[in-house]
């Protein structure tokens, strides 16, 4: 029976062409692992590696690989491939593609057997039990181009319409599967290595870029408009009466980015982990803005780099630095809300927040927007001890003229009755808005009563905020806004008393922003730092009480958010994740390394960059050498 999956082996004399060769140009993202064997043994020696192989946390590891396979198994995207099965027949690179077809869509998967046999074979012939006895599939063999395509067609579920089905073929040493025939056929017609993906003009464009990355683990390439539709077509399409966003972004001037490439190496013997991508998005106009519409929002200037700002807390468990312009970016937005609405309401906004007797009555286009500088601060930090109130978060924008932007901000709040006077002795104003209880009563949003459009009329209710409570403040020539009204005080207090302590002073932040400038330059429009330990703590503890989705962070809200409207759209049951078994954070804390990024602007795109350090005993380089 072995035998009967085993097709012939190619020789050493036979060419093998990569598996990227194999793709047609109607494939919308592809995820390779170059070299299987090595992937592992790379993983073996990094520091996030052993974190998983860790004693202490291998139990949960392994529990989650489950449930990991899983979810693939239930979106088709692994087609009853356990990671121990990849890992048993791969002898080289394993990739993952997601096509767009005529009618349909597919998701395939192409893997390197050579030298693995027997071991594909007996992975296939559980896959055949499985589908049989746990699924009631139907196997069928076809002929074609001298191979044999076999394709499972599983037995429907109760209500389902679409049928689910499996075709593989084996061809010369490489297993090719995916969850359309006509994806395998497609794929056996190119076997020679004749596909069109790689001939493509953005496809070429990006290699030209980041490199074939021949050396790395895992690379990458995606087309952000077409997976988008993929992806969204795989989830049911589009519900009735519902914004297709896909079309809104395309029409509005975010085609001009065509795709996006890159690729990872772990444990180059200096970092960690490395990574680059490229995202190309040649322009579309001859202004300086480059693109049309929307798109015009996509404006990040490269500067050089700059020192945090005096109030950054210097506990911070993240800090991002952007360049950004802001001003045009609000009002590149006029034309994606109004498509959005279907009216011409972004102007008619603006105009009754400053006129409307019963809104706000602030200029928000001259005494606000106006005044915005390009610098955006983004923090993120973690009060002890760590509860579901742990994880703050601070936005802070470089203002011009501050004190017409903080009587603007002022005179705001003091009209909102959702608003009050955080105390604090040393500043005035920090206001503190509490988001009221949800009900069926019809909301007034006074001054934005023509956004009403995006209240869910099936349901009656609004969107739920990210956020129930939040605060704002300027200070020290920025617009600072918080989930906790207590970190901007926290930021306040820690500049009024001007204390050594800082950000910039710490080994940790000092280490990761050499290597960012040493390997990458000062000149970049973003860059962000990200302090392991500091970053996971709260969760950590959260999740091995099992609050991390309970807790009031925006990224929770966001899960929360997700979660909510995926089951509510498939009910499906939510796969728990049982973390109760987890050891005390100290025991990660030797693993947890600083990590950063950097994105600089290209010509015809961005190159967004990234490493994570190995553990260093030595002392942190001085960033002014560096420099």
């Amino acid at each position: 029976m072995l035998c009967s999956f085993a097709p012939p082996v190619a020789t050493a004399a036979e060419p093998f062409p990569p598996n990227r060769t194999l793709l047609s140009n109607q494939t919308q993202a592809v995820f390779e692992i170059l070299d299987v064997p090595q992937l592992e043994t790379r993983w073996g020696n990094s520091f996030a590696g052993a974190l998983s192989e860790a004693p202490e946390l291998k139990p949960f590891f392994d529990s989650q690989r489950e449930t990991l396979r899983q979810r693939l198994s239930e979106s088709g995207l692994a087609f009853n491939l356990t990671l121990n099965d990849i890992h048993a027949i791969a002898s080289g690179e394993a990739t993952l593609g997601w096509m767009q077809l005529r009618n349909t869509n597919a998701v395939c998967i192409m893997i390197d057997t050579r030298g693995r046999d027997a071991a594909t074979a007996e992975v296939l012939q559980r896959i055949d039990a499985e589908l049989k006895q746990h699924r009631g599939a139907t196997m069928s063999e076809l002929p074609y181009q001298g191979h044999t395509i076999s394709t499972y067609v599983l037995k429907k579920k109760l209500g389902q319409i679409k049928v689910e089905q499996f075709s593989y073929v084996r061809i010369a040493g490489r297993l090719i599967a995916a969850d359309q025939i006509d994806a395998v056929k497609g794929i056996v017609d190119r076997i020679a290595g004749t596909g069109e993906l790689v001939k493509a003009s953005d496809f070429a464009a990006v290699e030209a870029k980041i490199g074939e990355g021949d050396d790395q683990d895992i690379r990458w390439f995606v087309r952000p408009l077409g997976f988008a539709r993929v992806l969204e077509a795989r989830s049911g399409g589009l519900k009735k009466q519902q914004l297709d966003t896909i079309q809104l972004l395309q029409e509005q001037g975010f085609d001009a980015i065509l795709s996006a490439g890159g690729h990872l190496r772990l444990d180059d013997g200096k970092f960690d982990v490395r990574h680059q991508t490229y995202i190309h998005a040649p322009p579309t106009t001859a202004l300086p803005s480059k693109y049309k519409l929307a798109g015009r929002m996509l404006q990040f200037p490269n500067v050089d780099e700059q020192e945090p700002p005096a109030w950054v807390l210097p506990t911070v468990a993240s800090y991002l630095d952007g360049n950004w312009k802001l001003e045009e970016a609000f009002w590149a937005a006029e034309t994606l809300v109004n498509q959005a609405v279907g009216d011409e309401i972004f102007r008619r906004v603006v105009d009754g927040i400053k006129k409307d007797k019963d809104g706000p009555q602030i200029d928000l286009a001259n005494d606000i927007v106006a005044n915005f500088r390009d610098r955006l601060i983004l923090l993120t930090d973690n009060v002890h001890p760590v509860s579901k109130h742990s994880e703050r978060m601070l936005i802070g924008v470089r203002l011009q003229n501050e004190a017409v932007v903080k009587a603007a901000v002022d005179k705001a709040m003091k009209s909102d009755p959702n608003a009050k006077e955080f105390p604090y002795a040393h500043h005035n104003w920090i206001w503190q808005v509490t988001q009221p209880e949800a009900s069926d009563d019809e909301i007034e949003l006074e001054g934005f009563e023509d956004f009403e459009e995006f209240i869910d009329e099936s349901e009656g209710k609004q969107t739920p905020p990210l956020l129930n409570q939040w605060a704002i403040t300027v200070y020290d020539g920025y617009l600072m806004f918080s989930s906790h009204a207590q970190m901007l005080v926290d930021s306040i207090e820690h500049h009024r008393q001007a204390k050594d302590e800082s950000l910039s002073a710490a080994t940790d932040f000092i280490r990761i922003r050499a290597a960012l400038l040493d390997q990458y330059g000062p000149d970049r429009a973003i860059w962000r730092v990200l302090r392991s330990e500091s970053a996971f703590r709260a969760k950590y503890e959260l999740l091995r009480r099992g609050e991390l989705k309970e807790s009031d962070s925006v990224l929770a809200a966001i899960v929360r958010r997700l979660f909510v409207q995926s089951n509510a759209e498939t009910d499906e049951e939510e796969l728990q994740v049982d973390a109760s078994e987890l050891p005390d954070f100290s025991i990660l804390t030797k693993h947890l390394q600083p990590s950063g990024v950097t994105l600089k602007t290209e010509p015809a795109g961005w190159f967004v960059r990234g490493l994570m350090l190995k553990p260093d005993e030595t002392p942190a380089p001085s960033v002014a050498a560096q420099r």
